[in-house]
């Protein structure tokens, strides 16, 4: 696959819709225990663990069938965040790069959280953030960075471009929920 041009992705133009699909059935979420570890760490890093979830300020409301956005290159652990994600009650898409995350923000609704990893083919997710934190219709939907660099540097650099929570892997689907929970419940 051809590098993609960032120039692509900053044109991000949402006049031009595709119909929005039926909206799936909601299923039982007692499948998935919230001790259950999701991801893992990149190698060689230490293993620090890192969970935070910006607190204040008022962000875009969603539609109601406005779903959560995963963008995770790892197969794995793009399966299990979208059923876990399922499971609880929301509206999943997932995307493996930023070519196909380009597409799903082209779809109605846009998302009411996008779960972001920072190590993409093409476009890292740092490159991805700034590009949608300068953008009118996207400057406000939450997001959260969920990615195996476990520094505080990378997490200072994310806060920085705008992000709204960062969880470094293996993070339990417990500790997933409580955060995609308390930034979805600031959002509503």
């Amino acid at each position: 696959m051809a590098p993609m041009n960032t120039e692509e992705l900053a044109d991000l133009d949402f006049t031009k819709r595709a119909p929005t699909p039926a909206p799936a059935a909601r299923r039982e979420a007692a499948a998935l225990q919230p001790d259950v570890e999701i991801g893992s760490l990149r190698e060689g890093q230490a293993g620090n663990f890192i969970s935070y979830a910006r607190a204040g300020g008022a962000r875009a409301q969603a539609a109601a069938d406005a779903p959560i956005i995963v963008v995770e290159d790892d197969e794995v652990t793009r399966r299990v965040l979208e059923r876990a994600l399922t499971l609880s009650g929301y509206p999943v898409r997932v995307a493996a790069d930023s070519r196909e995350f380009l597409q799903l923000m082209k779809k109605p609704p846009l998302p009411r959280l996008i779960l972001l990893d920072v190590e993409l083919p093409q476009v890292n997710g740092f490159k991805i953030l700034s590009l949608l934190r300068q953008h009118p219709q996207t400057s406000a939907i939450p997001l959260v960075m969920l990615t195996g660099r476990s520094e505080n540097k990378d997490l200072l650099h994310a806060l920085s471009l705008g992000a709204d929570g960062y969880l470094s892997k293996p993070v339990t689907l417990a500790t997933l929920r409580s955060t995609l929970d308390r930034l979805l419940r600031r959002a509503a």
